[in-house]
């Protein structure tokens, strides 16, 4: 029995051994890091997952809009036209039915 403890407790070792073990190049950045270890096939999946997770938002753009509002005096006098707009209330179509309908 001691000789199966002995033998699991030297494979847990070799393989946290072999874990830390990720092949980054000395000016490789952050993202690189984190690119080595998902790529590492040898890391437990947990790990894994984490690093893609959080490499994430710098590989994959993220999705926005965005408006191109023109600034000075012309922005005011749009301004002032929406809040008038908007304090008069929605337009009304008036409609009678007449003979073609």
């Amino acid at each position: 029995m001691l000789d199966t403890v002995g033998a699991t407790l030297a494979r847990i070792e070799e393989a946290q051994r072999r874990s830390e073990a990720v092949p980054v190049p000395r000016e490789g950045t952050a993202l690189d890091f984190l690119r080595a270890i998902y790529h590492n096939d040898e890391l437990p999946l947990r790990t894994r997952m984490t690093a893609a997770m959080a490499a994430l938002p710098f590989e994959t753009p993220k999705l926005s809009a965005t408006a191109l509002v023109p600034m000075g005096e012309e922005f005011a006098k749009r301004l002032e036209k929406a809040i008038q707009r908007s304090r008069e209330g929605p337009k009304l179509i008036e409609h009678s039915p007449g003979a073609n309908d």
